[in-house]
């Protein structure tokens, strides 16, 4: 291998790495560390011939490693970060669903990003994981790596409100797309709450949470049965917010 092919190939596993720590899926705390770094090594393998074309050209002195390093991280952690978030919906909708079902006071360890999380938030996370990858969300993770190397120009300050600009409205649609598919859960719950709120007034004696906190859970429960099928559609919608979120940084 060539010094100027070696050195395309390091700074293609320096993105890839900042990519797949970042990105969902990839970047889970449960996987072994030598499973993430031959799976980075792996693919920064397989895509080195193809975008060393339009990688420009090879840094020649340490300043303009050290920018190409940067430029590569950055790159790398800018378009994970946009898929990480479309992976996010669901995990909104879950804490919406666990707080309006009375379940947000019990916890488990998430196994993805090894953080706590309430039930049903990891339950809709763990859905949206296997919806991410039967629409081949982690072939269009990769495809915006291999096409940011052609499209995307060099990071700057100038570079900061375009960024700023497609994060929130990332952000927006997440949130909104959360409450959708949370839809039923809170429909649920307002009549629920609302049926015993009436039962409270008409016969004060009458013990509502004793009754209301077992049959807002039950129903609750069948309400997110009900819209399961949401969470595909929510999980489409944000991934391809996410490509829309990145286009005017890719220049796409």
């Amino acid at each position: 291998m060539s010094g100027p092919l070696l050195l395309a190939f390091f700074l293609v596993f320096i993105r890839c790495s900042a990519l797949l720590l970042t990105s969902p899926v990839f970047g889970a705390q449960s996987t072994p560390v030598h499973v993430r770094i031959m799976t980075t090594l792996a693919i920064s393998a397989a895509i080195t011939m193809v975008v060393k074309p339009d990688m420009g050209h090879v840094p020649t002195d340490l300043y303009s490693l050290t920018m190409a390093i940067a430029q590569e991280v950055a790159a790398g952690i800018l378009i994970g970060t946009f898929m990480s978030l479309a992976l996010q919906v669901a995990q909104i909708a879950g804490g919406i669903m666990d707080l309006q079902t009375g379940l947000g006071s019990s916890h488990a360890l998430n196994p993805i990003n090894g953080v706590d999380s309430t039930l049903l938030s990891q339950f809709k996370f763990m859905l949206g994981v296997v919806v991410f990858l039967s629409i081949d969300g982690h072939h269009l993770v990769l495809q915006a790596m291999v096409r940011s190397y052609s499209t995307m120009p060099v990071l700057s300050v100038e570079s900061i409100p375009v960024i700023r600009e497609g994060l929130l409205t990332l952000f927006t649609s997440v949130f909104l797309l959360a409450i959708q598919i949370a839809a039923p859960v809170l429909g649920v719950s307002l009549v629920v709450d609302t049926t015993l709120g009436l039962i409270s007034r008409a016969v004060p004696t009458f013990q509502a949470m004793h009754v209301g906190l077992p049959a807002k859970i039950a129903l609750g429960l069948i309400a997110v049965g009900v819209g399961l099928p949401a969470l595909t559609g929510g999980i489409t919608a944000a991934t391809h917010l996410a490509l829309k979120a990145l286009a005017p940084i890719l220049h796409v």
